[in-house]
Protein backbone atom coordinates (compact mmCIF):
# COMPACT_ATOMS: atom_id res chain seq x y z
CA UNK A 1 0.00 0.00 0.00
CA UNK A 2 1.51 3.67 -0.31
CA UNK A 3 1.71 5.93 1.51
CA UNK A 4 -1.11 7.84 2.68
CA UNK A 5 -1.46 11.05 1.28
CA UNK A 6 -4.43 14.16 2.14
CA UNK A 7 -5.50 16.66 -0.32
CA UNK A 8 -7.79 19.38 0.76
CA UNK A 9 -10.62 20.30 -1.40
CA UNK A 10 -12.46 22.45 0.43
CA UNK A 11 -12.34 23.99 3.72
CA UNK A 12 -14.68 26.05 5.67
CA UNK A 13 -15.38 27.08 9.39
CA UNK A 14 -17.73 23.89 10.52
CA UNK A 15 -16.75 21.98 7.71
CA UNK A 16 -13.65 20.22 5.67
CA UNK A 17 -13.91 17.65 2.71
CA UNK A 18 -10.41 16.01 1.40
CA UNK A 19 -9.06 13.40 -0.54
CA UNK A 20 -7.89 10.81 1.32
CA UNK A 21 -4.95 8.33 -0.36
CA UNK A 22 -2.96 5.31 0.10
CA UNK A 23 -5.58 3.99 2.96
CA UNK A 24 -8.69 0.97 2.83
CA UNK A 25 -11.47 0.89 3.30
CA UNK A 26 -11.11 0.05 7.16
CA UNK A 27 -9.04 2.43 8.27
CA UNK A 28 -11.52 5.20 6.43
CA UNK A 29 -14.22 3.35 8.47
CA UNK A 30 -12.36 3.42 11.38
CA UNK A 31 -11.67 7.14 11.61
CA UNK A 32 -15.34 7.95 10.66
CA UNK A 33 -16.19 6.06 14.03
CA UNK A 34 -13.45 7.61 15.80
CA UNK A 35 -14.95 11.04 14.99
CA UNK A 36 -18.51 10.38 15.59
CA UNK A 37 -17.87 8.19 18.68
CA UNK A 38 -14.95 8.80 20.70
CA UNK A 39 -13.95 12.52 19.98
CA UNK A 40 -15.51 13.80 23.56
CA UNK A 41 -17.06 16.91 24.11
CA UNK A 42 -19.16 18.83 26.68
CA UNK A 43 -23.08 18.57 26.87
CA UNK A 44 -25.64 19.00 29.37
CA UNK A 45 -26.27 15.65 31.40
CA UNK A 46 -28.16 16.52 34.29
CA UNK A 47 -30.79 19.48 34.93
CA UNK A 48 -32.34 20.53 37.94
CA UNK A 49 -35.32 22.32 37.78
CA UNK A 50 -36.45 24.90 41.21
CA UNK A 51 -39.49 26.38 38.58
CA UNK A 52 -41.20 25.45 35.46
CA UNK A 53 -44.32 26.27 34.86
CA UNK A 54 -44.02 26.69 31.19
CA UNK A 55 -46.19 24.76 28.40
CA UNK A 56 -42.98 22.26 28.38
CA UNK A 57 -42.50 19.46 31.01
CA UNK A 58 -39.28 19.21 32.52
CA UNK A 59 -38.41 16.07 31.00
CA UNK A 60 -38.96 17.90 27.35
CA UNK A 61 -36.47 20.83 28.41
CA UNK A 62 -33.65 18.66 29.90
CA UNK A 63 -33.89 17.10 26.13
CA UNK A 64 -33.34 20.52 24.23
CA UNK A 65 -31.08 21.48 26.49
CA UNK A 66 -28.90 18.00 26.12
CA UNK A 67 -28.94 18.70 22.27
CA UNK A 68 -27.24 22.57 22.60
CA UNK A 69 -23.67 22.74 21.50
CA UNK A 70 -20.77 23.67 24.30
CA UNK A 71 -18.01 24.92 23.14
CA UNK A 72 -15.09 22.51 24.41
CA UNK A 73 -11.37 23.94 24.48
CA UNK A 74 -9.21 21.50 23.37
CA UNK A 75 -6.56 23.37 25.49
CA UNK A 76 -7.72 22.89 28.76
CA UNK A 77 -8.62 19.07 28.83
CA UNK A 78 -6.81 16.00 27.31
CA UNK A 79 -9.52 15.45 24.45
CA UNK A 80 -7.27 12.23 23.40
CA UNK A 81 -7.18 10.58 26.66
CA UNK A 82 -8.81 7.11 26.96
CA UNK A 83 -10.36 8.13 30.03
CA UNK A 84 -12.11 11.74 30.45
CA UNK A 85 -11.57 13.97 32.87
CA UNK A 86 -14.62 14.23 35.25
CA UNK A 87 -14.84 18.09 35.18
CA UNK A 88 -18.57 19.76 35.71
CA UNK A 89 -19.61 23.00 34.58
CA UNK A 90 -22.88 24.78 35.53
CA UNK A 91 -25.15 26.75 33.20
CA UNK A 92 -28.16 28.79 34.90
CA UNK A 93 -30.91 30.13 33.96
CA UNK A 94 -33.79 32.37 35.81
CA UNK A 95 -36.42 33.63 33.10
CA UNK A 96 -39.98 34.92 33.27
CA UNK A 97 -42.31 35.70 30.50
CA UNK A 98 -43.16 37.07 28.07
CA UNK A 99 -40.69 35.75 25.67
CA UNK A 100 -38.48 33.25 23.91
CA UNK A 101 -35.73 31.86 25.74
CA UNK A 102 -32.83 31.00 23.88
CA UNK A 103 -29.53 29.25 24.39
CA UNK A 104 -27.41 32.50 25.04
CA UNK A 105 -29.56 33.33 28.13
CA UNK A 106 -27.61 30.54 29.58
CA UNK A 107 -25.13 31.72 32.24
CA UNK A 108 -22.35 29.32 32.75
CA UNK A 109 -19.85 29.65 34.98
CA UNK A 110 -16.55 29.08 32.95
CA UNK A 111 -16.37 31.13 30.14
CA UNK A 112 -14.92 28.39 27.94
CA UNK A 113 -17.67 26.37 27.86
CA UNK A 114 -21.05 28.12 26.96
CA UNK A 115 -23.62 27.48 23.76
CA UNK A 116 -21.83 27.43 20.36
CA UNK A 117 -25.02 28.70 19.33
CA UNK A 118 -26.87 31.37 21.41
CA UNK A 119 -29.76 31.47 18.78
CA UNK A 120 -31.18 27.75 19.76
CA UNK A 121 -34.69 28.60 20.79
CA UNK A 122 -35.61 26.36 24.53
CA UNK A 123 -38.83 27.08 25.29
CA UNK A 124 -41.67 30.53 24.67
CA UNK A 125 -42.57 31.70 28.20
CA UNK A 126 -46.61 33.56 27.79
CA UNK A 127 -46.96 36.08 30.23
CA UNK A 128 -46.29 34.93 34.02
CA UNK A 129 -44.60 32.29 33.38
CA UNK A 130 -41.46 31.32 34.79
CA UNK A 131 -38.33 29.02 34.35
CA UNK A 132 -35.74 28.46 36.62
CA UNK A 133 -33.08 25.27 36.53
CA UNK A 134 -29.25 24.68 36.92
CA UNK A 135 -27.50 22.41 33.88
CA UNK A 136 -24.39 20.66 34.43
CA UNK A 137 -22.24 19.56 31.67
CA UNK A 138 -19.73 17.33 31.60
CA UNK A 139 -17.36 15.61 29.18
CA UNK A 140 -19.11 12.26 27.57
CA UNK A 141 -18.54 10.22 24.06
CA UNK A 142 -20.81 9.89 21.18
CA UNK A 143 -21.03 6.17 21.39
CA UNK A 144 -22.65 6.94 25.19
CA UNK A 145 -25.27 9.45 23.44
CA UNK A 146 -25.23 11.18 20.27
CA UNK A 147 -25.78 14.30 22.48
CA UNK A 148 -21.69 14.21 23.02
CA UNK A 149 -20.98 13.42 19.05
CA UNK A 150 -18.95 16.88 17.69
CA UNK A 151 -20.02 16.91 14.12
CA UNK A 152 -20.75 14.12 11.13
CA UNK A 153 -18.18 12.26 9.39
CA UNK A 154 -19.07 10.24 6.09
CA UNK A 155 -17.06 9.63 2.89
CA UNK A 156 -17.51 8.13 -0.44
CA UNK A 157 -14.78 6.45 -2.98
CA UNK A 158 -13.40 8.48 -5.23
CA UNK A 159 -14.02 7.50 -9.22
CA UNK A 160 -13.31 8.56 -12.26
CA UNK A 161 -16.03 8.43 -14.76
CA UNK A 162 -15.22 7.29 -18.03
CA UNK A 163 -17.23 8.46 -21.06
CA UNK A 164 -16.89 7.37 -24.74
CA UNK A 165 -17.11 10.41 -27.32
CA UNK A 166 -19.20 7.83 -29.27
CA UNK A 167 -22.24 8.40 -26.72
CA UNK A 168 -24.44 11.08 -28.37
CA UNK A 169 -24.03 14.75 -27.07
CA UNK A 170 -21.39 14.02 -24.82
CA UNK A 171 -20.78 17.11 -24.42
CA UNK A 172 -23.66 17.80 -22.56
CA UNK A 173 -21.93 15.38 -19.99
CA UNK A 174 -18.63 17.93 -19.99
CA UNK A 175 -20.73 20.89 -19.61
CA UNK A 176 -22.67 19.40 -16.04
CA UNK A 177 -18.94 18.30 -14.40
CA UNK A 178 -17.34 21.37 -15.50
CA UNK A 179 -20.85 23.35 -13.95
CA UNK A 180 -20.59 21.00 -10.63
CA UNK A 181 -16.39 21.92 -10.14
CA UNK A 182 -15.00 18.43 -10.89
CA UNK A 183 -12.05 17.77 -12.81
CA UNK A 184 -12.40 17.09 -16.56
CA UNK A 185 -9.89 15.03 -18.49
CA UNK A 186 -10.65 14.96 -22.22
CA UNK A 187 -8.68 12.97 -24.87
CA UNK A 188 -8.94 11.82 -28.63
CA UNK A 189 -11.40 9.02 -27.60
CA UNK A 190 -13.59 10.06 -24.33
CA UNK A 191 -14.00 12.35 -21.16
CA UNK A 192 -12.76 11.44 -17.61
CA UNK A 193 -14.22 12.99 -14.68
CA UNK A 194 -12.82 12.61 -11.47
CA UNK A 195 -15.86 12.60 -8.97
CA UNK A 196 -14.72 14.80 -5.82
CA UNK A 197 -18.17 15.33 -5.36
CA UNK A 198 -21.21 13.64 -6.38
CA UNK A 199 -22.02 13.64 -9.86
CA UNK A 200 -25.41 12.08 -11.04
CA UNK A 201 -26.06 12.11 -14.93
CA UNK A 202 -29.51 12.65 -16.56
CA UNK A 203 -31.66 9.85 -17.39
CA UNK A 204 -31.24 10.23 -21.12
CA UNK A 205 -27.63 8.51 -20.78
CA UNK A 206 -29.16 5.69 -18.61
CA UNK A 207 -28.98 3.18 -21.31
CA UNK A 208 -24.93 3.59 -22.29
CA UNK A 209 -23.90 3.18 -18.45
CA UNK A 210 -22.15 -0.10 -18.29
CA UNK A 211 -20.98 0.07 -21.78
CA UNK A 212 -19.86 3.34 -23.24
CA UNK A 213 -20.32 4.97 -20.07
CA UNK A 214 -18.43 3.12 -17.31
CA UNK A 215 -17.27 4.55 -13.23
CA UNK A 216 -14.30 2.89 -12.06
CA UNK A 217 -13.24 2.87 -8.30
CA UNK A 218 -9.45 4.56 -7.81
CA UNK A 219 -7.92 2.23 -5.07
CA UNK A 220 -7.50 2.89 -1.92
CA UNK A 221 -8.81 6.57 -2.35
CA UNK A 222 -11.75 8.33 -0.61
CA UNK A 223 -13.74 11.99 -0.26
CA UNK A 224 -13.91 12.70 3.06
CA UNK A 225 -16.04 15.08 4.86
CA UNK A 226 -16.52 15.85 8.52
CA UNK A 227 -18.73 19.18 9.75
CA UNK A 228 -18.54 20.38 13.31
CA UNK A 229 -21.31 21.32 15.14
CA UNK A 230 -19.33 23.86 16.43
CA UNK A 231 -17.75 22.35 19.77
CA UNK A 232 -14.70 22.01 18.33
CA UNK A 233 -13.29 23.55 15.14
CA UNK A 234 -13.00 20.49 12.18
CA UNK A 235 -9.34 20.09 12.40
CA UNK A 236 -9.31 19.74 15.64
CA UNK A 237 -11.89 17.41 15.62
CA UNK A 238 -9.90 15.52 13.13
CA UNK A 239 -6.41 15.60 14.70
CA UNK A 240 -8.15 14.44 17.90
CA UNK A 241 -9.36 11.54 16.68
CA UNK A 242 -6.33 10.08 14.86
CA UNK A 243 -4.55 10.69 18.05
CA UNK A 244 -7.07 8.40 19.68
CA UNK A 245 -6.84 5.72 16.80
CA UNK A 246 -3.32 5.85 17.53
CA UNK A 247 -3.40 5.36 21.84
CA UNK A 248 -5.69 2.46 20.94
CA UNK A 249 -3.63 0.76 18.26
CA UNK A 250 -0.65 1.31 21.15
CA UNK A 251 -2.76 -0.11 24.17
CA UNK A 252 -3.75 -3.52 21.72
CA UNK A 253 -0.32 -3.47 20.68
CA UNK A 254 1.01 -3.63 24.40
CA UNK A 255 -1.29 -6.31 25.10
CA UNK A 256 -0.56 -8.25 22.34
CA UNK A 257 3.10 -8.30 24.24
CA UNK A 258 1.51 -9.03 27.30
CA UNK A 259 -0.05 -12.04 26.61
CA UNK A 260 2.64 -13.50 24.31
CA UNK A 261 5.12 -13.03 27.74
Amino acid sequence: MRAMKIKILEKREDAIRFIIEGVDIAFANALRRTVISEVPTFAVDEVEFYENNSALFDEMISHRLGLIPLTTPADRFELDALELDDYTVTLSLEAEGPGVIYSGDLKSDDPDIKPANPNIPIVKLAEGQRLVFNAYARLGRGKDHAKWQPGLAYYKYLTKIHVSKEVPNWEKIKDLAEKRGLPVEENKNELIIKTEKAFYLPREFDEYIGNLIVEKVVPNTFVFTVESNGELPVEEIISIALKLLMRKGDKFISELHRLAE
